[in-house]
Parts: C-alpha cells; sequence; structure tokens
C-alpha cells in the first residue's frame, strides 16, 4: 500500500496515518458498541464507559472519523480516480466508497434525528457499516490474481 502511495505523489506519513486514523475510529467505535446496545436496544451488559470516559471515547472517535474523511478525500483525489480509469479493484473500491457514505450520513443522523425508533436502526447501520469498512480493506488490499490487478 505505501509504494502504491508514493508512486502516486503522496508523502511517505500519508498512508500510515491513514491507517492510524482508521484504527482510532474502529477502536473507538468498538468501545461505543455497548453505549448503542444499552441505550438504543435497551440490552442489560455488565459494563459500559460512563462519565468523562464515554464523553473522551466518543470526542475521540468523533474527531478521529473527521480527520478519516479528510484523508479520504485526498485518497478519492488520486488514488481512486486512477484506479476507476485503470478498472482496477473496483468492487472493493466502490464497497469502500459506499460504507464511507453510508457512514457519513448515519453520523449527524445519530445526533439530530428525533424520531426514537429510527435511532436503533441508524447505530446499528453506522456500526455494521464501520465494521465492513476494515474488512473490505483488507480485500481491497490482497491482490488476487498476480497480473493486471483488475478483479474486485
Amino acid at each position: 500500500m505505501l509504494a502504491k502511495f508514493k508512486q502516486q505523489g503522496y508523502p511517505g506519513w500519508f498512508a500510515p496515518a491513514l491507517v492510524g486514523l482508521l484504527l482510532i475510529a474502529l477502536t473507538t467505535g468498538l468501545a461505543l458498541v455497548p453505549l448503542m446496545l444499552t441505550f438504543q436496544w435497551e440490552i442489560d451488559l455488565p459494563w459500559t464507559p460512563s462519565g468523562i470516559t464515554r464523553t473522551l471515547i466518543t470526542a475521540a472517535h468523533v474527531l478521529g472519523g473527521l480527520l478519516l474523511l479528510v484523508w479520504v478525500g485526498a485518497v478519492w483525489l488520486v488514488h481512486a480516480r486512477a484506479g476507476w480509469l485503470r478498472q482496477e479493484r473496483r468492487i472493493s473500491g466502490g464497497g469502500m466508497l459506499l460504507l464511507i457514505t453510508l457512514l457519513l450520513l448515519t453520523a449527524p443522523l445519530l445526533l439530530y434525528v428525533s424520531f426514537e425508533p429510527s435511532l436503533p436502526w441508524i447505530a446499528t447501520s453506522h456500526t455494521v457499516a464501520g465494521l465492513l469498512l476494515p474488512a473490505l480493506l483488507a480485500a481491497h488490499l490482497i491482490r488476487r490474481g498476480r497480473g493486471t490487478g483488475r478483479r474486485g
């Protein structure tokens, strides 16, 4: 991955920062899952983050997600457009863009939707999309068929 980004003109720190931001968003998102299960689905769990811990985890998740969105925008400008034109990994790349769009759309809905029955479904779709994104990224990075790399 690093070589591909360097070849496309990204600085050397770009790919590690992208992975780091993805890990921050993923780990803080996983830490928020007990809150979703408790508050949205009313499932009693033995532990949920509370007080300042919950606030710090949420703040780190929001900040990590916003910074990740900036990095994804930079990936879109060169890497994704070039890959799309070369018809390389369209299925996994397009799938990641769809998941990122779903995350982008559901994030503000979590904060601003006041129709209570829809909140568990919005939170769950946001969580599932966030969990699928790293799996799809891993599939995107694995080269199937050594050659042109033109498969999903």
